[in-house]
């Protein structure tokens, strides 16, 4: 085995699904008795996690140990990986194509771009790669990747127990049907989809009604103002902008919603389905990138409905008690399946193999 583990990561911030893996790999590393710390560029690192990570010129390897990337964007990570003597693993987990981003921001485009394109020289000079999903590992495996590992997140349930929030109770208080949305609000999650989906639900099936949106606009300012500006030229009541919410006051949000949906048209894996039917919160989901492998065989996941047939099929998720009902035991069935997977032995065959 090695005598220490580290990780490398191009940001660092709470409630981001990559940080929580990081988090937890780290946990498991000291477990087993290895030092472990987790390396950042600190100009994208959250100001109370400061603590928890080291800059990543701090950095250094050696042959007996290893270093774990978390790949996701292009940045000042990358090279570091790279420059280290360590051995090397790529945790590939996804690189949102540039073309969702062209036209709102430019500049993240191209970083999308030039991450993507990197990947081909990134690829040979490591000792393995792991992915998140089979989708994602396909993808490496069309730039001539071999022997991708698929090791997708970890979710034990016991960072989702934060009692609810009153403030939160509070705000939402009036009964109404919640259909929640939580990811970063940013293109390719088509959250323009969902809001004409309420549109429809919310003047023809059902006026007591809210969507609401939890998730940072950090990502793709202009998106987010577009998405303002069209709930109001839509004249679309009762659309919650919560932007990004601390991750001890998520719980709630889950707790309060009737239906939790995304129109996502691409995703690497989709921690927030795991969440939502870890609440017994019925998911509806657009049939793309990793998604399927997150529900596995819960929650129902559409294909190429209008606005006005994803409305309706909201309503009878809402509405119908016996497919409801289906539903939500269909996401316990799932739960119980990633309840039992033993992510550690898994991540000690993956590492012995290196060593």
């Amino acid at each position: 085995m090695f005598e220490r583990i580290d990780q490398m990561l191009a940001g660092f911030s709470e409630g981001d699904a990559i940080t929580s893996e990081a988090q937890n790999l780290r946990q498991i590393f000291k477990r087993w008795g290895i030092a472990s710390d987790i390396f950042v560029d600190t100009r994208h690192v959250s100001a109370g996690l400061l603590p928890e990570c080291r800059p990543l010129e701090e950095h250094r390897g050696n042959k007996a140990s290893l270093l774990i990337h978390h790949y996701s964007i292009g940045s000042p990570a990358v090279e570091a990986f790279l420059r280290s003597s360590s051995r090397k693993v790529l945790h590939y987990h996804n690189v949102t194509p540039a073309h969702f981003f062209a036209g709102f921001d430019d500049r993240i485009a191209r970083e999308l771009e030039d991450a993507r394109g990197a990947l081909a020289n990134v690829i040979p000079r490591v000792d393995a790669m792991w992915a998140v999903s089979r989708f994602n590992a396909a993808e490496l495996e069309s730039l001539g990747a071999r022997e991708v590992a698929v090791f997708p997140l970890q979710f034990s349930g016991s960072e989702m127990s934060d009692p609810p929030s009153d403030v939160i109770l509070g705000k939402f208080s009036v009964p109404m049907t919640n259909i929640l949305f939580v990811g970063r609000i940013v293109p390719n999650k088509r959250v323009e989809d969902l809001m004409q989906a309420y549109c429809w639900y919310h003047r023809t099936i059902n006026r007591q009604s809210r969507l609401i949106l939890v998730g940072s606009d950090r990502s793709a300012p202009a998106y987010f103002v577009m998405l303002r500006m069209l709930a109001g030229e839509w004249c679309i009541p009762n659309v919650c902008f919560e932007r990004y919410v601390n991750f001890r006051d998520l719980p709630t949000y889950y707790r309060i919603a009737d239906v939790f949906a995304t129109a996502s048209r691409h995703e690497g894996f989709c921690r927030p389905l795991i969440e939502a039917m870890s609440f017994d919160v019925p998911v509806v989901a657009n049939r793309a990138g990793g998604i399927p492998e997150a529900l596995g065989s819960a929650g129902i996941m559409y294909e190429d409905a209008s606005p006005a047939e994803l409305a309706v099929l909201l309503d009878r998720v809402v509405t119908d008690r016996g497919l409801r009902s289906e539903v939500i035991e269909s996401q316990r069935r799932r739960m119980a399946e990633i309840a039992g997977r033993n992510a550690e032995a898994e991540l000690r065959s993956l590492v012995e193999r290196l060593a």
